[in-house]
């Protein structure tokens, strides 16, 4: 999704009504308030009338912005006359809000200084906030974040000191500008504050703004599952609440991720019903969007005339109401199109341009698909050397781009976290908060009782009775309904804790794994580096020496991209990971990894490994379970050890163990091994490690139906073994 969009819903969420020339009730009635005073010139206004003139200039936004810009310059005059600078500030303020809804942002920028200055003058805070939050979506808009957020924080902390709504729109604006600058942790991190305190205020509109950002922050690191799911969530509050603005947002939301998921069929429904919505409400902004992303959808079913008019259609409004962002995403996808018709001068200087507006803005993600559109078109031209160039920036940035998504995605869990331990504390708030309404029923009972009392002396016990029993049963229903929501609420609170004990737990673990096994092959590069600047070997030595370091180093990567890739399964949870697969190719790949740590200490490997022991299982999990015994076993043998590598098939499982004739360890070590974290000893020839990794492997192993188990003696050797269900060979796809 195009960040820009989460900030234009924002800013209609609380500017534009379902339905342009639609006046609410409220509005008639301040037309006939002020009208009277309109009328006769020469009465001196008061301050009351000036009020209902900036709020029927409040009112008229919604349906029609020029008739508030008429009512704000009408509050001006009017508050010049008797010098009420509330008044000459309120209605500069209006001005602002208009120009800057029209993309006069110069003008705009005028009115909300002038407005400030007088704000600052007579010391309203309010006032002095809402045009810093003005003056930082103008930034915005340029694309200027760092001066947008300087401006949002002064507004923060202006509005600590103010009422908790005006608080949530800090912190999402906040979330905006960091997710516009590509920095989704902190963007998250604001989100989840500013949707915090609107589950708290129960502001269902504003919090489904917050899901509808959250889920574009999803969609963008590719967790596409996760954002449908947001979106979802935002729409049918947005539905619920009949708002056409966030119904048509979510809407192309919605398409825009099923587009990405080669959905096609399911995008255009949503896309066609946000285009009516947008089409309807006049909003040009949301239409130059929705043609961007039609425009997308006409190229990827091949209708490739229908996606230039509309992605050129998308550009002409975005230039027309200078928003960046979407210029240069447009420009890309033109670029796009144009390759695939083999117009490379075209696409070529599309390309350019997106390149350089996306530079401007900073945005990784356009940089990185501009420089690829370039290179292919720098290609077609036959212009190889610069194809080359852009071709290798575009793997930089690529490279940049896979490396901060990762990170996100571990900090997405944090913040996950973070946000349901704050929705657990508003349900326990909300149960207190019952436990006091049932106490006041209580007490209501016992009123009742008494004015019963008072009835039986003034009528007949006979009816009284009858009156009393069907009262009490009543209540009795009240309360039992109560009670089984009361129920409810604690079994999903011990469900949520047990479920972020162990998101708590894994990350805990894998933080160690990696740190453990990323050490050495750094260790190994830092220390060839240090030999060539000490002038300690040659260069020719320093070019024999290379291939094994980069072969180190190209296993460790590969190790890591595979502990990556486990836990985005984790993550995301989109993709079956289940399958059937040899284990001795394990071992054969990793043994070759590990070559020269066996060198090392002259260690030898005896391998003895079934022919039919084929697993049903996540190769790349028992990959990592492996790595783990192989490094133990080297870890803890000594110089001239022998290693032995085993499999075979029992009882329907398969059997895999791997034992050296190393230092061994107690009984009472051994009893500890797999039932808690484990001080790690120092190796023979003390190498270290984090003692976390077998607990890791037992996680592991127990998630695919298998088991792990040790045996060892104390000088003679260790031997670590597991189990796993045995898989099909008709099935086999490793």
């Amino acid at each position: 999704m195009n960040p820009f969009c989460v900030l234009l819903f924002f800013f209609n969420l609380f500017s534009v009504p379902p339905f342009a020339g639609q006046q609410s009730a409220a509005t008639d009635s301040l037309k006939k308030l002020t009208l009277p005073v309109l009328k006769n010139t020469s009465k001196a206004p008061d301050t009351l009338t000036i009020s209902r003139i900036n709020k029927l200039a409040d009112e008229f936004f919604k349906s029609n912005p020029d008739s508030t810009y008429y009512y704000g310059n009408l509050e001006i005059k009017l508050s010049e006359k008797i010098n009420y600078q509330m008044g000459i500030a309120d209605g500069t303020n209006q001005l602002a809000v208009v120009n800057t809804f029209h993309g006069n942002y110069a003008t705009a920028a005028k009115n909300y200084k002038l407005a400030l200055n007088i704000y600052q003058k007579i010391n309203n805070i309010r006032g002095i906030s809402k045009c810093y939050i003005g003056l930082g979506r103008i930034q915005n808009y340029l694309g200027n974040y760092d001066n947008a957020i300087n401006l949002y924080n002064k507004a923060l902390v202006l509005s600590k000191k103010g009422n908790a709504a005006d608080l949530s729109e800090c912190y999402n604006l906040l979330g905006i500008t960091y997710d516009n600058k590509g920095d989704f942790s902190k963007a998250l991190d604001y989100y989840f504050k500013s949707l915090t305190i609107d589950i708290r205020l129960k502001n269902n509109l504003s919090a489904a703004n917050k899901y509808s950002n959250i889920g574009t922050i999803m969609q963008q690191l590719e967790l596409y599952p996760k954002a449908l799911g947001y979106y979802n969530h935002a729409l049918r509050l947005c539905e619920q609440l009949d708002n056409q603005q966030g119904i048509s947002t979510a809407c192309r939301n919605i398409g825009e991720t099923l587009i990405a998921q080669k959905d096609y069929k399911s995008a255009i429904g949503y896309l066609n019903r946000a285009s009516k919505i947008f089409n309807k409400l006049n909003d040009y902004e949301g239409t130059s969007l929705i043609y961007y992303n039609l425009g997308l959808y006409n190229y990827y079913t091949h209708h490739t005339n229908s996606a230039i008019h509309y992605l050129k259609f998308s550009l002409k409004t975005a230039k027309q109401n200078k928003i960046k962002y979407n210029r240069a995403n447009t420009y890309v996808g033109l670029a796009q199109v144009y390759n695939a018709e083999k117009d490379y001068q075209q696409a070529y200087n599309y390309a350019v341009k997106g390149q350089i507006i996306a530079t401007r803005l900073k945005s990784l993600s356009v940089m990185t698909d501009a420089a690829l559109q370039a290179s292919e078109a720098l290609a077609g031209l036959k212009r190889f050397k610069q194809a080359y160039r852009q071709h290798k920036l575009y793997s930089v940035l690529k490279s940049d781009l896979k490396h901060n998504e990762s990170i996100h995605k571990v900090m997405l869990y944090n913040l996950e976290m973070d946000f349901a331990n704050k929705q657990k504390d508003i349900i326990n708030k909300q149960y207190q908060t019952e436990s006091i309404y049932q106490k006041k029923i209580a007490r209501q009972k016992n009123q009742d009782i008494i004015y019963a009392i008072i009835i039986v002396v003034m009528a007949t016990l006979v009816v009284v009775y009858y009156n009393e029993k069907r009262k009490q049963q009543k209540i009795n229903s009240l309360l039992a309904e109560k009670n089984r929501e009361t129920i409810l609420h604690q079994e999903n609170l011990s469900i949520q804790t047990a479920k972020l004990n162990e998101l708590n737990l894994l990350k805990d673990r894998l933080i160690g794994v990696l740190a453990h096994d990323l050490r050495a092959p750094i260790s190994t590069l830092r220390g060839l580096f240090n030999l060539m600047t000490d002038d300690a070997i040659t260069s020719e030595e320093f070019i024999e020496m290379t291939p094994k370091v980069f072969s180190t180093l190209e296993h460790t990567s590969d190790f890591l991209d595979t502990l990556l890739f486990w836990i985005n399964s984790q993550v995301d949870r989109s993709e079956n990971t289940i399958k059937s697969f040899y284990i001795d190719d394990l071992i054969t790949r990793e043994l070759v990894h590990m070559e020269d740590k066996l060198k090392q200490k002259n260690i030898s490997v005896h391998v003895k490994m079934a022919t039919d022991a084929i697993a049903l299982a996540d190769p790349n999990a028992i990959r990592i379970v492996i790595h783990n015994f192989l490094t133990n076993a080297i870890k803890f043998s000594n110089r001239n050890g022998i290693i032995e590598a085993t499999s075979y098939v029992q009882d329907a499982e398969i059997m895999f163990c791997l034992k050296d004739n190393g230092v061994g360890m107690s009984d009472e070590f051994l009893n500890t091994l797999f039932k808690s974290q484990v001080n790690s000893s120092k190796g023979t020839e003390n190498e270290s490690g984090t003692g976390m990794g077998l607990m890791f492997c037992k996680d592991l192993i127990e998630k695919h139906n298998g088991k792990i188990w040790a045996k060892s003696t104390l000088g003679v050797g260790t031997e670590l073994c597991f189990s796993l269900p045995v898989g099909d060979n008709s099935e086999l796809r490793y």
